[in-house]
């Protein structure tokens, strides 16, 4: 997609339209749809991709972290520390929640991924994919303006937060479907999902704040939109 700005500011509802048609058109090629569990049949491939994502260790709260450490604006970083505390997991300081990089195994486990085979996974090279995708997702935010780093949120949490009752729903299918496989701690397999389904309405709420307040100049929204349809095209987010 080729952005054209005409060196002109855009309002924020001009470059969040700009942004979105970013998303339409990925969408043509790439149709939503929610993540859906329809046998059993299917664990040993999904076991295979949370091995994949695991290899290199995770890098959630590199880039979370980056994001707030480049950020000079006070009340912003304040928002972003509390993010943190979603990724990082609530009970760092005292609440329930636990962090991100759990339920990710929690959600392993149910695929029969164990704890031994993610930690080695984790202390390994990584993916070859894996290395340069999330090896350019931390540069960016550490080098990049901190409206357009945490503006890039927009793609995967932002898409989420659109389909957040189809994901809703289709989380309660495969409840259903695990109980009658007999899949244990169901809740912990699920959970996920769930929380990003419900959490990320909450953080693109916060990303798409960040860029109109703080992503004002031609070149700032340029970049914006040539990082949104990177992310598009890497496949960002629940709602990609």
């Amino acid at each position: 997609m080729t952005v054209d700005t005409n060196r002109r500011v855009m309002s924020p509802d001009e470059l969040i339209a700009a942004c979105e048609a970013v998303r339409n058109d990925y969408q043509k090629g790439h149709p939503f749809n929610a993540k859906e569990i329809m046998s059993q049949d299917e664990f040993p491939k999904l076991a295979a991709g949370k091995r994949r994502s695991f290899t290199g260790g995770d890098i959630n709260h590199r880039f979370e972290g980056e994001r707030y450490i480049n950020n000079p604006d006070k009340a912003t970083r304040r928002h972003q520390l509390r993010k943190l505390v979603d990724e990082g997991g609530e009970t760092a300081v005292g609440g329930d929640k636990v962090a991100h990089p759990l339920l990710s195994r929690w959600e392993a486990y149910a695929f029969g991924v164990t704890d031994e085979e993610i930690n080695d996974l984790e202390k390994g090279d990584a993916d070859p994919w894996i290395l340069i995708s999330r090896g350019w997702r931390v540069a960016s935010n550490r080098y990049q303006h901190f409206s357009v780093a945490i503006g890039s949120g927009m793609v995967g949490e932002g898409g989420t937060a659109k389909h957040s009752a189809e994901l809703l729903e289709a989380i309660d299918r495969d409840r259903k479907r695990f109980k009658e496989w007999g899949v244990p701690d169901i809740e912990r397999a699920l959970m996920n999902r769930f929380e990003h389904a419900g959490i990320d309405i909450e953080h693109a709420d916060y990303n798409e704040e960040i860029v109109r307040h703080f992503c004002t100049t031609p070149e700032l929204q340029e970049q914006l939109i040539q990082v949104f349809e990177l992310r598009a095209q890497m496949g960002a987010g629940g709602g990609l």
